[in-house]
This record gives C-alpha cells, structure tokens and sequence, in this order.
C-alpha cells in the first residue's frame, strides 16, 4: 500500500513499496525457481540416459558380433566320420565364408572354407576349416593377437628338442599366433606358429610340428 508523505514546504507526495516488497514479485521468483529447477532436472536425465545410451552402446560395440572366435575355433572336433557337421561350423560362425576351394591333405580331397577377419585378431587373420563327407578333418587359424615380455631369438628356438610337450613350449615361448589341426583316418597331426614377439628380419617366424602331443619337427624363417 503506498504511503502519503509531506514536505517541510508543503508539498505532499505519495512514497510507494520498493518492488522488493512486493507479492507481485515475490511470487515471480518463486516461479522463476520452479522453473529453473525443473529445467536442472531435466538436463541431469537427459545427461543420464546420455551417458547410459553411450554406455550401452560401447558395451555392444565391445561384444562380438560374429562367432570367429579362439573360443569356438577349439569347439570344433575333427574326424571324417564324426567330426564337427559343415551345417554346425557355419552356423556357429554365423557368416559366409570369404572364400571356398578344394584342397588335398594326406591324399584326401576336401572342402576348405575360409572365414576373414576373426575377433580381436590382425587384419590378415583367418579361420580355415576342411570337410570331407560333410565332416570337420583340418582347421587352421591364424593371426592372433599375442602380446610377449620379451623377443623370441635363434638360440633359444635351437633349444627346442623333439619329444618336448606341448605344455613346455608354451610356457617356454607363450601362446603361438596360430595353430593348424587335422585328423584324417585316425592320424592326427597340429602345427603353432609364432609370428609376432620374434626376433630376426621383418618376417621372422618359425613353427612347430607335434605328432601325439609332442614335438616333432621345427622350422624357422629369418630368426636371429
């Protein structure tokens, strides 16, 4: 409510409310903190869903999204006659092969189908798998990632002796890059090869041949 106030000459004029003390705007900054509080709390959710849709979306970035793994590589049994199913490798694989071709191995012709670009792999990995009669008898993968304390030189690969196990060289050398498996009329033979961590020239790898879990052959190229 204004107040009348009059001078000492006279005059009279009217002295009205700061607008501080007013209702009308008292209750304009009550809705102007509604406001800005509801808008804080939009933001805060909207950064939420934000970060958990980004969350989410690296989780599934980070999943495999075909089924070229080590894990399903080992899943594979070998026997022309009870080996893995053609049908099942490609279903679990989940991708047409990158390429198709006939090959013989030990005398016997079979079917290779050859998958690109396996998880967590180089970009020249692959995964191989021979049929005959519609059965797994060989599988061959290569490029994987393997990473090594320490180089792998010439003078120790010469230590390697026939006979050793398979639990000696990978605890000797680690984990090789690739392994090659065939089993065809009950003889069974597997191959590692170690590409990276290598001493030697660009290039330098060597493998290593086991016949009945035990060492028996080794080659090397460009080792020092």
């Amino acid at each position: 409510m204004s107040k009348k106030i009059k001078d000492e000459n006279g005059n009279v004029y009217i002295k009205k409310k700061p607008f501080y003390k007013r209702i009308w705007f008292w209750i304009l900054v009550v809705i102007v903190i509604i406001f800005a509080g509801s808008q804080m709390g939009k933001g805060s959710s909207d950064n939420t869903k934000s970060s958990s849709s980004s969350s989410s979306s690296a989780s599934s970035s980070s999943k495999s999204t075909t089924g070229l793994t080590k894990a399903n590589f080992d899943k594979i049994t070998l026997s022309d006659s009870t080996g893995t199913s053609e049908k099942d490798v490609k279903a679990m694989f989940k991708k047409t092969p990158s390429s198709t071709d006939t090959q013989t191995i030990n005398n016997v012709s079979a079917n290779m189908y050859t998958w690109s670009g396996i998880d967590g792999g180089d970009i020249a990995s692959a995964i191989v798998v021979g049929f005959e009669n519609g059965h797994a008898i060989s599988k061959d993968i290569t490029g994987i990632k393997v990473t090594r304390s320490s180089k792998i030189t010439l003078a120790q690969f010469n230590e390697i002796q026939n006979g050793a196990s398979k639990t000696d060289i990978q605890k000797q050398f680690g984990d090789p890059n690739g392994y090659d498996l065939t089993n065809i009329g009950g003889q069974s033979s597997e191959m590692w090869s170690y590409t990276s961590g290598v001493n030697g020239d660009v290039g330098a790898n060597f493998n290593i041949t086991f016949t009945n879990g035990v060492v028996s052959g080794k080659t090397q190229v460009s080792m020092k």
